[in-house]
């Protein structure tokens, strides 16, 4: 028969190793926890166990850690202004505190630690120890970061923006207001937000402002700036302000509101009226400029034609006087008759050669496409008869087709190798290349000499209306042919230039564009 005594020792016996079961099987799932460090501690602060989620974000191992003072694990700062002897503190007369901060890992590394410290009492009620559980939020902590510092970044770029910005809820209501919208509208944010939005547009348009809010709220879609429409805002003060406006919808509390970007246009649409202004006075001016032009062509040609008759007159008589008086006449008086007559013949070669010009720039151009170097050979063909007894080594390379009125572009081609055979003259041999080179938007084409050249510091006269660098007595001209050459090809939206040098030769250029213009 079992006494009392065996019974309860056999009923300890049973509740002892069901204790220690409890026991084991808690020291188990403690010890396996892996996200979370559980850790003990002694009344003194040492740490005397370890699980497997204290080795995996500290990275100290259970032999490398226990024993030590649980300090171990804070940054140097924070063990000067002593922090861990005053947290210990606080779970004692609290029972538990609740913290984060930055602790340090086993290489010296931080970790970003959701901190609980609780206090352990014994049986008796007695001060045993401490619980100390770490989370690692280092991963939470930058993301939150992050977003902390784009919403702070978006926040400043709303801010600051350089045009105005409201956003307006479904129902047409301001909900939120930047620094450009004050000062455009003329209002402080404060008088803004939470009025309906129709108090920033002019009263005729409130009808159809809200039609069009209803509109928009019934299919939101983003909308940007510069489709044509006139937009008008209204300021504070009354006046109202012309605006180009940019929408894109948002999703905020379950609703759908409206961002809108206000751009005040006031001083482009003040340039553009300017634009047209100035646009409408240069075409005056440009038209009075044409008349003007047509006058002086109309007079030059006049003058010119009419000229002629009596020049011829002129030379007639010389000849008559000449032929009928010639022997009754001293040597003098022949001379003079020689000046008059040579003089007459000059008058009548710039008079024809003004009458040329004049025709370049009323002559109606007939473009088509024409091919230079064919030009070129023809030219050079008929100067043959003009160049016996001379030495003349030609260098013609490949030229274009290009676009132009052929009877004008022969006549710019016949002036430059004319120069280029004319100045010329006094070298043995005469060396003339023709050529061209090809660019992006332009046929460029020269006619280079080895002749006598010129001073390239009046190379801008070269090109003016009876401007001549050489005497009559070195070389014959009236200082038009240049002047056409660039009259016919800024008639085909070209331009011209001239290289060389004195006693060098001379390099003369004209370019063509590909595409008519």
């Amino acid at each position: 028969m079992v006494n009392k005594r065996d019974e309860d020792k056999a009923i300890g016996d049973v509740s002892e190793a069901a204790q220690r079961a409890r026991d084991q099987l808690f020291r188990l799932m403690a010890e396996q926890v892996r996200d979370y460090a559980l850790i003990l501690l002694n009344a003194k602060g040492e740490i005397v166990s370890w699980n497997h989620g204290a080795e995996r974000i500290t990275r100290y191992l259970a032999h490398e850690i226990l024993g030590r003072h649980f300090s171990v694990l804070y940054p140097k700062e924070e063990i000067r202004s002593g922090a861990p002897q005053r947290e210990l503190s606080i779970a004692d007369s609290m029972g538990s505190l609740e913290l984060q901060g930055w602790r340090i890992r086993k290489d010296g590394s931080r970790f970003w630690a959701s901190i609980t410290l609780n206090e352990l009492r014994g049986a008796a009620d007695e001060h045993a120890g401490y619980v100390l559980i770490l989370h690692d939020n280092t991963e939470r902590r930058a993301s939150e970061e992050a977003m902390v510092k784009s919403r702070t970044m978006l926040e400043r770029l709303f801010e600051t923006a350089p045009d105005a910005i409201v956003v307006v809820d479904g129902t047409g209501v301001i909900r939120k207001v930047n620094q450009q919208a004050e000062v455009t509208f003329g209002y402080m944010r404060e008088e803004l937000v939470g009025q309906r939005i129709e108090l920033l547009i002019p009263k005729r348009f409130h009808k159809r402002h809200r039609q069009h809010l209803r509109n928009y709220f019934g299919d939101p879609r983003a909308r940007k700036m510069g489709i044509g429409l006139e937009l008008y805002g209204r300021h504070k003060n009354g006046t109202e302000i012309p605006v180009d406006i940019m929408l894109n919808p948002i999703e905020a509390q379950e609703a759908t509101w409206v961002f809108a970007v206000i751009r005040d246009i006031t001083i482009q649409k003040q340039g553009e009226a300017k634009i047209m202004e100035l646009n409408l006075a240069l075409r005056n001016q440009l038209e009075q400029l044409a008349a003007t032009n047509r006058e002086l062509e109309s007079f030059s040609y006049s003058v010119s034609h009419d000229l002629r008759a009596p020049l011829r007159h002129i030379i007639g008589f010389v000849d008559l006087l000449n032929s009928k008086a010639g022997l009754g006449l001293d040597e003098k008086s022949h001379h003079y008759l020689d000046v008059i007559s040579g003089a007459a013949k000059k008058m009548g070669l710039l008079i024809d050669d003004l009458l040329a010009f004049s025709r370049m720039g009323r002559s109606e151009m007939m473009k088509g496409w024409v091919d230079l170097g064919l030009l070129v050979r023809e030219i050079v063909a008929d100067l043959q008869g003009d160049l016996q007894g001379r030495e003349v080594a030609w260098d013609i390379a490949p030229l274009p087709v290009v676009l132009g009125d052929a009877a004008m572009l022969r006549q710019v081609l016949i002036n430059l190798i004319g120069n280029a055979v004319k100045f010329t003259r006094s070298r043995a041999p005469a060396r003339i290349a023709i050529g061209a080179l090809e660019r992006e938007d332009d046929q460029e084409i020269f006619v280079r000499d080895n002749g006598v050249g010129f001073d390239e510091a009046y190379a801008n006269k070269l090109f003016g209306l009876f401007q001549r660098l050489h005497a009559n007595e070195e070389f014959e001209g009236t200082g038009v042919g240049l002047a056409i050459v660039q009259r016919i090809v800024l008639r085909h939206g070209g331009r011209v230039w001239a290289e060389g040098g004195v006693g060098t030769g001379a390099c003369f250029w004209f370019s063509l564009p590909k595409k008519a213009r």
